[in-house]
């Protein structure tokens, strides 16, 4: 009788952990669908803030998702650890974030910017990364790619002048990206450089705007998207 008692009790006791587990395993599938329509929705709402800020100065608002898919294309290739983290996609998206604070004269301006204007729009990147740290979500290496895309391998670039190894490795795959897009696609000030002149600028820059390890990579990338 004993026996028979403590046999029943061990089955109802395995089958209300049975029960158990499989409610903490549904709840954790429905935790897992409901974090990734989060970040679905947070991806979503990033890339809309960036064509919307840069439709102030580009009328087609391409160039962030353009320069974007690139640059992941090319951290891919030389840098795959980064590219499992979203952030570095929601600072390449965000990277002009800082333009939000200059001044629509000087950032609309058709003609040649004077000495006085280029000082105001070199500080987009401080500006950027001041409004990138209060967003929850983005922390540094979202941060890396807003404050750095100005600065160059050689130390002549800017807000801070950082040459070298001393930029983040997300910035300095950015900027030649970033370089590229501008170079190969109309502006108000001029018309798109063709591909194999903008392949010579970009060579032109290994070592001293570019990173040179990420050159031959690069483009390697336009070439076959060319082919």
């Amino acid at each position: 009788m004993t026996e028979r008692v403590a046999a029943e009790q061990t089955l109802r006791y395995a089958e209300g952990l049975r029960e158990l587990y499989a409610r903490e395993r549904e709840q954790r599938r429905r935790a897992q669908r409901a974090l990734g329509e989060l970040r679905d929705a947070y991806g979503a709402t990033v890339a809309a803030l960036s064509v919307a800020l840069e439709l102030r100065d580009d009328q087609t608002g391409g160039h962030a998702e353009r320069v974007a898919a690139l640059a992941l294309e090319l951290a891919r290739a030389a840098v795959p650890e980064l590219v499992s983290d979203p952030e570095l996609e929601y600072g390449f998206l965000l990277h002009d974030l800082g333009k939000i604070g200059i001044p629509d004269a000087i950032l609309l301006k058709p003609g040649p910017l004077t000495a006085d204007e280029r000082s105001v729009i070199r500080r987009h990147p401080e500006l950027g990364e001041r409004v990138i740290s209060r967003i929850p979500g983005l922390g540094r290496l979202a941060r890396d790619v807003v404050a750095c895309h100005h600065e160059r391998w050689d130390g002549s670039g800017y807000p801070q002048g950082l040459a070298g190894a001393e930029i983040p490795p997300a910035a300095r795959i950015f900027a030649v990206a970033d370089a590229w897009d501008a170079m190969t696609n109309d502006r108000p000030y001029r018309a798109a450089m063709p591909f194999e002149a903008a392949v010579r600028e970009i060579e032109a820059g290994r070592g001293t705007q570019f990173d040179p390890e990420f050159v031959d990579p690069f483009l390697a990338i336009v070439r076959r998207r060319a082919a």
